[in-house]
Parts: structure tokens; C-alpha cells; sequence
């Protein structure tokens, strides 16, 4: 073999390494893995005040998030996931895990919605009903890509200094998420979501391509608390597009 092929076959096995890492990393078009049959598995604790007791508990919990529904319509990917962290909160850890509704358009705008016991997603599903109702600023979560600082809110709400009543990016870190099943151990870059009030604070530590891999949940009253940690990942095979989970 010439001088000459050697080197092209080396820079075509390069290219190859580099092309499957870029693969392996890249969060693709949507933050969040939003494929039918997709999972996560948390663990942690809820911390109630316990009324027969009259003193704080804790209990430790794990929990299981799972894709149900994806429908994807001129650019915008809604998506119907079971157990959402939030489920726990002000609970004794046995709560029931509710449907939540997640939507991202074209322009990467996150927005996520409690839907409620009664909320029929047939006709969503046949096209008769259209989910522009949900994208406002009180159901928005983010815009990616994100930066520290950025805030996500309705426009009265942006121009307070305390970053009080809006979502926005507290941290950026890299870390590996090595202990998580089913991530590979590369340093990602993980994002702390934050939403701040009188009565209470949430943030969320996010990941593209792997989603929600921290949740946390703090009162400022009465004790109702609750912290979860991804501890397994498993997304649905690269065929499950859409549609319902079997």
C-alpha cells in the first residue's frame, strides 16, 4: 500500500470515530428523548410533616416516569409522559402517577402542562383539536439552547430583579453522569432549571438527549419536600417514533 493510501485511510477512520461520537453525544432535534416506550428511574425522598406525630418524615421513594403518547404536527412534538417528579410533591411518597403533556416547537420552546384526570387526547390525536392553546408564556419551561441567567416567563414577570415567578437557568456545569444505567460516561453539560416564589422553590437539572436527571421540590412553610436523582435511563428503540405506547 502507497504513502498515499495509507494516509487517506487513516483520515477516513478518523472521520468515522469523530462521526460516531458526534452521534453518541448530540441531543439531536428535541431536548428531551421523546420516543414511545421511553423511561426514566428515580430515587430519593419525600419529607412530609406527619400530623399523628406532629414532626417531620421522610420516606425514601423510587420512581418510575415513562413515554406514553407522541404526536408530531407541522414541527411541533407533543408528548404525553406518566409520573412527572412533581406528582410527588406535598405527598407521603405513595402518590399516584398522573399524565402530564410536554410540547416543543419549531423555535425550541419547552412548555409543559398538568393535564388532569379528565383530559381526552383522542381528539389531539385525530387532528381535530390543536395544542396552540398550551404554548403561552404561563405553560413554558425553557427555550434551548440555554445559558445561564436566561429567563422564561410572562413579560411582567421578566422584569423583576429577584428572578422571582420565572423559570431561568441558575447554573451550567460539565459533569458525568457515569452512576446513571443506560448514559454513556462522557462529561455532559447539565443545566439547573430554578423557579422561585414566596411559598416555595423547584429546580430541575436537565440534560439534552437524556432529559429531567434532578428534581427538587422545597417548601418554605409547612415541611413538604422532595428530591430525586436519575438512577436508569432507558430510551425506546430508534423505530419507536410516535403514536401510543403498547
Amino acid at each position: 500500500m502507497t504513502m498515499r493510501r495509507v494516509v487517506i485511510v487513516m483520515v477516513c477512520a478518523l472521520c468515522a470515530t469523530v462521526m460516531m461520537n458526534a452521534r453518541d453525544t448530540a441531543p439531536g432535534t428535541q431536548f428531551f428523548p421523546m420516543k414511545v416506550g421511553t423511561y426514566w428511574v428515580y430515587e430519593g425522598t419525600v419529607s412530609w410533616q406527619d400530623p399523628e406525630k406532629e414532626e417531620p418524615t421522610k420516606e425514601s421513594v423510587t420512581w418510575r416516569m415513562t413515554v406514553d403518547k407522541v404526536i408530531q404536527r407541522d414541527g411541533l412534538v407533543a408528548t404525553v409522559v406518566t409520573g412527572f417528579p412533581a406528582d410527588l410533591d406535598w405527598s407521603a411518597g405513595t402518590a399516584a402517577p398522573k399524565q402530564w403533556l410536554i410540547l416543543e416547537d419549531t423555535k425550541h420552546q419547552v412548555h409543559y402542562v398538568n393535564l388532569g384526570p379528565d383530559f381526552e387526547f383522542t381528539k389531539y390525536e385525530k387532528g381535530n383539536e390543536s395544542f396552540d392553546k398550551f404554548l403561552v408564556e404561563d405553560t413554558l419551561l425553557f427555550e434551548w439552547p440555554l445559558k445561564v441567567g436566561a429567563k422564561f416567563c410572562v413579560e411582567e414577570e421578566k422584569k423583576r430583579e429577584d428572578m422571582m415567578y420565572c423559570w431561568f437557568v441558575a447554573k451550567e456545569e460539565k459533569r458525568t453522569l457515569g452512576s446513571v444505567k443506560g448514559v454513556s460516561p462522557e462529561e455532559k453539560e447539565v443545566y439547573e432549571l430554578r423557579y422561585v416564589s414566596n411559598p416555595d422553590d423547584t429546580s430541575m437539572e436537565l440534560v439534552a438527549g437524556v432529559g429531567l436527571v434532578g428534581y427538587r421540590y422545597r417548601h418554605h412553610g409547612t415541611v413538604a419536600d422532595t428530591e430525586l436523582r436519575l438512577m436508569e435511563f432507558h430510551p425506546a428503540s430508534e423505530s419507536a417514533k410516535g403514536g401510543t405506547r403498547p
